[in-house]
C-alpha cells in the first residue's frame, strides 16, 4: 500500500529528472536556416511563469500582415502601442480555464496529462525587455522567417482561414484559436516552444517539457 501510495510521487521526481537531463543534452536540430546567417535583425523573447513558456514576436509591419487575421478576433494588432505578439500553444482544457494559478482544477490537469486537443493563444504585450521572465534570443531575417512559418502553421485553419474560440479570453485583448498537434503530458507546450526555436536554428534540449529545461539549456549554450 505505501508502495502504490508513493509511485504517484516518484513518477513525478522521475518525470522532473528526464526533462532535467532532456534540457542539458542538445538535440542536433539545426533547422533549415543557414548556419553562417549572423546578421540579427529581429529580437524574440521566451516569456515563461513557473508552467509555460511562451514566444513573444516583435510587431512590424511585416508580422501585422502576416497575422492580419487576429482583427477578425477584436485583436489590437493596430494599436500603436503594441510592441509584441506573445503566442503560445497548449491543452484547450487547461488553457483556456487557467488564467491565475488559483484556476488549476485536477480535472483540467488529468485532461492535460492523459490528452486534450490543443489551442493557440494570443496577447499582446508592450516593450518586455527589461521583464525578469524574458529572455532575449536574437534571430536574422532568414531564421525569423522560419520561426514564424512554424507559428503560423500551428493554427488550425478551415477554408484557409484560422479558426477563433470566441468565447475563450482572460479579457486583456488575448484571443485563442484552435491548434494543429494534441496536447499530453509528454508533448506539452514547452516542447512546442522548443521546436519552433529550433525551427529557426537555436539549438534547443533534446526533450523539454517544462519550463526549467528550455531555460537552462538557453542559459549553457547560448
Amino acid at each position: 500500500m505505501g508502495l502504490f501510495i508513493a509511485a504517484p510521487f516518484f513518477m513525478v521526481i522521475l518525470y522532473l529528472l528526464a526533462s532535467l537531463v532532456g534540457g542539458l543534452v542538445p538535440s542536433g536540430v539545426s533547422g533549415k536556416v543557414d548556419a553562417e546567417e549572423a546578421t540579427a535583425e529581429h529580437t524574440v523573447y521566451l516569456v515563461s511563469n513557473a508552467l509555460h513558456a511562451d514566444v513573444a514576436i516583435p510587431v512590424n509591419d511585416m508580422t501585422r500582415q502576416q497575422f492580419s487575421f487576429l482583427r477578425q478576433s477584436g485583436f489590437p494588432i493596430d494599436n500603436p502601442n503594441l510592441k509584441y505578439l506573445v503566442i503560445g500553444w497548449g491543452s484547450h482544457d487547461f488553457y483556456t480555464s487557467t488564467a491565475e494559478y488559483s484556476d488549476i482544477k485536477l480535472s483540467t490537469i488529468w485532461k492535460a496529462a492523459t490528452g486534450d486537443r490543443a489551442v493557440m493563444h494570443v496577447a499582446p504585450a508592450g516593450d518586455i525587455s527589461a521583464s525578469d521572465s524574458a529572455m532575449r534570443i536574437p534571430l536574422g531575417p532568414n531564421a525569423f522567417g522560419h520561426l514564424l512559418e512554424y507559428v503560423l502553421d500551428s493554427f488550425k485553419t478551415r477554408n484557409d482561414k484560422p479558426v477563433p474560440l470566441p468565447e475563450a479570453t482572460f479579457g486583456y485583448g488575448d484571443v485563442f484559436y484552435e491548434a494543429e498537434g494534441h496536447f499530453n503530458i509528454f508533448h506539452p507546450c514547452n516542447v512546442w516552444v522548443s521546436k519552433a526555436l529550433s525551427m529557426a536554428g537555436v539549438s534547443t534540449g533534446i526533450w523539454t517539457p517544462t519550463t526549467y529545461s528550455l531555460f537552462i539549456h538557453h542559459k549553457l549554450y547560448h
